[in-house]
């Protein structure tokens, strides 16, 4: 009783009732008290191998596996073998309760697990179960030969099934521990992108805030000095009689008038845009016409600014009939005037020439000029809201630095793209590109 109480102090093991149950294995425990005391001995790393090793020799077994129950299935998964090159890890199969060892039933139970056919002709096999008496895994023993002394043998793995049992929590444990490390990990690795999220949000938003003001101070500036000019020349208009110098006054106001109704334009599409108002529907469109139609305006808008040096160019890809595509006219129009619009403020000199080509899928539209260009690094930034590629020209020109981004969301409805020509020299050159179906 004293050996047993020192080697298994396990109350189900102990109890007096079940001691003359191991009169057999307690022979055989003697017969091999080396091989057992080496069985039971620690030797630190890897115990678990080291124990099926030592099993499988005193067992008369090719291998002897250890099997793991998959939670909540009535399936086992081998987790360990004694033989290293028998390459039984993570096969499964569904266990169904053994039948006694040495039936004549034991080959065809053989046949049906799916494992390695190493031509075993019996076997052994014990439950491993906790403290609940619940299972949890079991040691399975194959041999080539007839098993002698299967009765010792069967009860020698069940009395070592409550190390194997200790050792199989022991796994569970360190598989739960990686999971948890594995998803802290993860949580940490999602806090620092949060973390490096929101301190680009932060920084956008201390910009957008900067460009707001930026805007709402220009605002300002384009809607009172037009405002200013309009009243201030509307009242001297009651104090001249020179007919020349009235029809000067006139134009003045007339001028003023369209600068401040661009201003209100813009503003009225941002406000079109950011409620998603629903421009007019695709129809037929003649690209020849509507472009000849925004040159003439362009002109007319140069010779009001005093540029009338400057010259007005188109370029067509196709000729009329064939240049008719269906898409939104609104949208088109509305997108090439706003380029041109930015051409005329910043062009002195030189030319403005715009137009567009075709590849049967898009038809890409362009504007080029000859003024002060685009600041590198600017070629991105122009494009939103608020922004102007040097707000050191708000000072030279007018502007309120929403130009761009109410074209750039122009054609994001039609699920195109616009960008500027980095490598151009000598000025600016805009393209966009838009889907079309040709008719």
């Amino acid at each position: 009783m004293g050996f047993w109480n020192k080697l298994f102090p396990h109350k189900e093991i102990i109890d007096n009732q079940k001691v003359s149950n191991y009169t057999e294995v307690s022979d055989f425990v003697n017969d091999n008290i080396i091989d057992v005391k080496r069985l039971l001995s620690s030797t630190g790393y890897n115990d678990r191998h080291r124990r099926l090793v030592d099993l499988a020799q005193m067992c008369d077994c090719h291998v002897m596996l250890l099997c793991q129950k998959i939670a909540n299935q009535e399936k086992f998964v081998v987790v360990e073998a004694s033989d290293r090159t028998f390459n039984a890890i993570d096969r499964s199969f569904k266990w169904q309760h053994s039948l006694p060892a040495g039936s004549s039933d034991a080959a065809a139970m053989l046949s049906s697990l799916p494992l390695p056919k190493i031509g075993a002709t019996g076997f052994i096999s014990v439950p491993i179960k906790n403290q609940k008496n619940i299972q949890t895994g079991m040691l399975l023993g194959l041999s080539l030969n007839a098993i002698n002394d299967i009765d010792s043998k069967t009860r020698l793995l069940h009395l070592m099934a409550p190390f194997f049992d200790a050792e199989v929590e022991v796994m569970k444990l360190r598989q739960d521990k990686l999971q948890c490390e594995q998803r802290i990990s993860s949580l940490r690795q999602n806090i620092e992108v949060m973390s490096n999220d929101m301190k680009i949000e932060k920084e956008k938003s201390a910009e957008n805030k900067e460009l707001k003001s930026i805007f709402l101070t220009n605002l300002s500036h384009e809607i009172r000095t037009p405002m200013n000019v309009i009243m201030g020349f509307t009242d001297l208009l009651d104090t001249v009689t020179d007919e020349a110098q009235k029809h000067e006054f006139v134009t003045v106001i007339k001028q003023n008038c369209e600068t401040l109704l661009k201003v209100i334009d813009n503003l009225i599409d941002i406000s079109k845009l950011q409620s998603s108002y629903m421009f007019k529907a695709s129809s037929p469109l003649q690209l020849n016409d509507l472009l000849d139609k925004i040159k003439s305006q362009t002109i007319s808008k140069l010779v009001d600014m005093n540029k009338k040096d400057i010259s007005v160019e188109t370029s067509y890809a196709m000729e009329s009939p064939n240049d008719t595509i269906w898409n939104s006219e609104e949208i088109i129009t509305k997108t090439i005037e706003q380029l041109l619009d930015n051409a005329c403020k910043f062009t002195e000199k030189g030319k403005i020439s715009f137009g567009y080509t075709f590849d049967h899928k898009d038809v890409t539209f362009y504007v080029r000029d000859t003024g002060c260009g685009i600041k590198s690094g600017e070629e991105d930034n122009i494009f939103n809201m608020f922004s102007v590629a040097d707000n050191s020209l708000i000072r030279q020109t007018t502007g309120t630095g929403i130009g761009l981004a109410v074209a750039r969301k122009y054609i994001e409805l039609t699920n195109g793209k616009i960008w500027c020509d980095t490598g151009y020299k000598g000025g600016a050159c805009f393209y966009f590109t838009i889907p079309i179906e040709k008719l």
